[in-house]
């Protein structure tokens, strides 16, 4: 019943102008719901309304500033963007303002409303009766006000005023500039950004002897343990870092749902992310005076046995209502349960239900059919009390749960917070200065991560015990993991939270019979997206390279067996037969996949390699003519392939690794078409160039520009690839030499064709192999011609002539008319041909 002492807002502000006086055309009335029509710009803040259709509702300073009068509320903190920003108005509007309220029916300003017009909403809340806010002047880092916020919070608790309070924090961040806003810490100078508004100094709390207040206080030591069950697992041993989209989420999920579900794959750090939200939670207030239970569902527990955590803690209570829980029976206990949930707010998390119902789907469970319904229906009944549950599975338990609970999904950490891990666990490895100053080198390895907590806390520590610094070893390090080469000190026995092993072996052994394990350890080829139809592909039954294990695999089976495979952690489903792959599956699966498709004698195209794998031919070659259809596709105009070939990438580029090692050359340019349309498409240019020069010398003899003897079909392709590139860089003598060496090549290809035409064979009844030859020699000449055009040499000409007449000769005229057309534009742009 009694006024908060503080309102704090953390969120979003914006200083704008309403709808219908001038301002933004993305401002809509719905949006502003009771900001009041005002002119000039305004500030205003941001809050969540999930009746309004883009779930945002902008409230004015007036109207948040009455209503904390109105309930008595003293002091607000705006730890928002912009919530203290002002500005003068331009003359002209200023004049427009005032100078016209003679001719109209408003009232002439006074003082309060100038204030308005020049101020911000801080000062507006002021004006409504508040007595004190603080806000942000200009817009800071998250480090920076999460540093000032609690030093302000820590003097105000000790009786100093609000003004002082404030003055504490801005010198606090005076005396402490650095920030680590990305990788590296920087000297920040932000201290004068939070402003205080005071009408006259605010004491919250009594005044307490003079004693020092601490600069810093350690977060583990700001966190009370009162409420919490004991066996709430630990943060992790490097500390718990970022997920704050997770932790908003289930805060939302529970203001409507008292059951929800936290899911994702092995190694996400489900366990981790539940102790920290309920710690969170307890802490902030969340549960009032109630408690936070924890119960693994590792080890059988029928609902019985579940319940008995509740009776012990609330057994003292419940002997002096005369209730004694051990001579209860099974029902009994239910329904006292439920009573003590209706009267006492309870977090109680669920941790790892998966096994209830057999694990992975179609194991056998310990737990009965019977006991597996009373667990949900004690949950459906549960409902409706004062407790709030919150499991953790690898899979959505959609099959056991229906539409029970409310489903929250863990997303893969972004790069800042697996940067701030990393940093962490140098740190306990004594390894901090050589990291920080070789962080940007352990990029790669945090992308492989993927963002799984687990994966990346071996795969650093690994890197660190090994002294690997520089970015070449880091390089190696990360192209051993993709191709499972890597020694990993990871020891199963140290269980699932801890060992990257034991989490991916969970459910595996028991899940998937020999047949279906033959067909999952070819995970260990993919790269962090795997689709049914790749699979399909490698076993077809008309390639020569096709892999007889996979011959008789049905589209509906590969589905199957992938979902199961979704259910137990090791991929993530996203429909329509793809997948997300576990980062550490390349890995983990490696000597699965040594053991189904053991290495065979040398390939005979490449004597310098000492083994040859089918399996590996297969994986490269469909990749290749995945590659090369999505290729075909964008170039007929089909833009959506864009997105599949993001998600293919990491395959291409391995797929474009091995065949480069085993020289299976045609797959290889397959791969690079494919990742050519999305390079040029996503404007990734530096990287498409870097990808070309490294397999010219594979296809391009140094010493005459020509091909390699046996790669003559793909020289072309990467020839033009080096053209084109050249042309880029402005770099025409290069341009053209290259060009004129296509051109030089493509006529002794279709010399045999061009000799036909001459003694009056007719075009129509050249081969397909033939005309191919004339019309690649005619779009060699296009291009020489274009190189030239673009020097402005008049040599263009004849290039472009000839084009135009060969491709006229075979009967293409679409393409000799574009040939003309090319030759049209030359002599009208370049002064020595136009003839004015």
């Amino acid at each position: 019943g009694r006024p908060y002492h503080v309102v704090h807002f953390d969120g979003h502000g914006v200083y704008a102008q309403a709808p219908g006086d001038g301002g933004s055309g993305g401002w809509r009335p719905s949006r502003i719901l009771f900001a009041d029509a005002r002119r000039g710009k305004h500030g205003y803040l941001a809050f969540e309304n999930p009746d309004v259709a883009d779930n945002t509702e902008f409230i004015s300073g007036p109207a948040l500033g009455n209503l904390l009068a109105e309930t008595g509320v003293p002091v607000l903190i705006l730890n928002a963007c912009r919530s203290a920003h002002a500005e003068a108005p331009d003359s002209q509007s200023t004049n427009s303002q005032f100078t016209n309220s003679q001719s109209t029916d408003l009232p002439t300003p006074d003082l309060h409303s100038q204030v308005r017009a020049y101020g911000s909403l801080a000062q507006e809340v002021v004006d409504a009766g508040v007595a004190g806010v603080v806000a942000m002047r200009y817009n800071v880092y998250v480090v920076t006000a999460a540093r000032f916020v609690a030093d302000l919070y820590g003097a105000l608790v000790r009786g100093r005023s609000l003004g002082e309070a404030v003055s504490y924090g801005r010198k606090q961040l005076a005396a402490q500039p650095l920030r680590r806003v990305v990788a590296e810490p920087r000297s920040l100078q932000d201290w004068s950004v939070p402003v205080v508004y005071e009408v006259a100094p605010i004491r919250l709390f009594p005044k307490q002897a003079a004693a020092p207040l601490p600069t810093a206080i350690a977060q583990a030591l700001q966190a009370p343990g009162r409420g919490l069950d004991p066996d709430l697992p630990p943060p992790p041993d490097a500390g718990f870092y970022g997920r704050d989209e997770t932790l908003l989420a289930l805060d939302r999920a529970f203001d409507r749902h008292n059951i929800v579900l936290l899911h994702a794959y092995a190694g996400s750090g489900k366990t981790a992310t539940a102790a920290e939200f309920a710690r969170w939670y307890a802490d902030t207030g969340g549960l009032g005076e109630g408690v936070v239970l924890f119960t693994s569902f590792e080890r059988y527990l029928p609902l019985p046995r579940v319940l008995d955590k509740l009776g012990a803690v609330f057994d003292a209570a419940l002997q002096a209502s005369g209730v004694h829980w051990l001579t209860l029976d099974d029902e009994a206990r239910r329904d006292v349960a439920l009573a003590v949930l209706r009267q006492v707010p309870v977090l109680w998390i669920w941790d790892n239900v998966e096994p209830v119902t057999g694990f992975p789907a179609g194991s056998d469970s310990a737990w009965s059919q019977a006991e597996q319904r009373a667990l949900a229906d004690f949950l459906r009944a549960a409902r409706g009390t004062r407790a709030k549950f919150l499991l953790t599975s690898r899979r959505d338990e959609r099959a056991w749960l229906g539409e029970l609970p409310r489903r929250v999904s863990i997303p893969p950490m972004p790069m800042q917070e697996r940067r701030q891990l990393a940093h962490a666990l140098a740190e306990r490895h004594g390894g901090q200065r050589g990291f920080r100053e070789a962080v940007a080198a352990w990029e790669p390895l945090l992308v492989y991560s993927g963002g799984n907590p687990l994966t990346l806390t071996v795969l650093v520590g690994q890197a660190l015990r090994e002294g690997l610094r520089t970015e070449e070893q880091i390089e190696r390090f990360v192209a051993q993991l993709r191709a499972g080469e890597a020694q990993l000190d990871d020891e199963a026995r140290e269980g699932r939270s801890r060992s990257l092993s034991a989490s991916l072996s969970y459910g595996f052994a028991q899940a998937f019979s020999d047949d279906e394990r033959r067909v999952l350890a070819l995970l260990h080829l993919f790269q962090g997206f795997v689709s049914v139809a790749t699979l399909l592909l490698m076993g077809h039954p008309e390639a020569e390279w096709r892999l007889p294990q996979l011959a008789d695999l049905q589209p509906a089976a590969c589905n199957a067996l992938l979902d199961r495979a979704a259910e137990i952690g090791l991929l993530t489903a996203h429909g329509g037969g793809y997948y997300a792959i576990h980062p550490a599956l390349p890995w983990f699966f490696k000597s699965l996949f040594d053991e189904y498709y053991p290495a065979q004698p040398p390939n005979p195209q490449s004597t310098n390699l000492p083994t040859y794998h089918p399996a590996a031919r297969a994986f490269v070659e469909a990749m290749g003519a995945l590659g090369n259809y999505y290729h075909n596709e964008y170039e007929g105009g089909n833009r959506d392939v864009i997105a599949a070939l993001r998600a293919e990438e990491a395959n291409l580029l391995h797929a474009r690794r091995l065949a480069r090692r085993h020289g299976w050359w045609l797959a290889l340019m397959k791969t690079m078409q494919g990742l050519r349309q999305l390079y040029d498409h996503t404007g990734r240019r530096a990287e498409w160039a870097r990808l070309a020069a490294e397999i010219a010398p594979d296809f391009v003899d140094p010493a005459t520009d020509g091909p390699r003897p046996g790669r003559e079909a793909q020289w072309g392709l990467v020839t033009d690839y080096r053209v084109r590139l050249a042309q880029e860089r402005r770099d025409w003598p290069a341009a053209e030499r290259l060009q004129r060496a296509r051109v030089d090549w493509d006529r002794q290809q279709a010399a045999p064709a061009l000799r036909a035409l001459e003694r009056g064979q007719a075009p129509e009844s050249l081969d397909g192999a033939a005309r191919n030859a004339v019309r690649t020699l005619a779009v060699s000449l296009s291009q020489l011609g274009q190189v030239l055009r673009e020097q402005e040499k008049p040599g263009c000409v004849e290039p472009y002539k000839e084009a135009a007449e060969l491709l006229e000769r075979i009967g293409d005229r679409s393409a000799a008319a574009v040939a003309a057309f090319n030759l049209g534009h030359a002599y009208m742009q370049l002064p020595a041909l136009r003839d004015l």
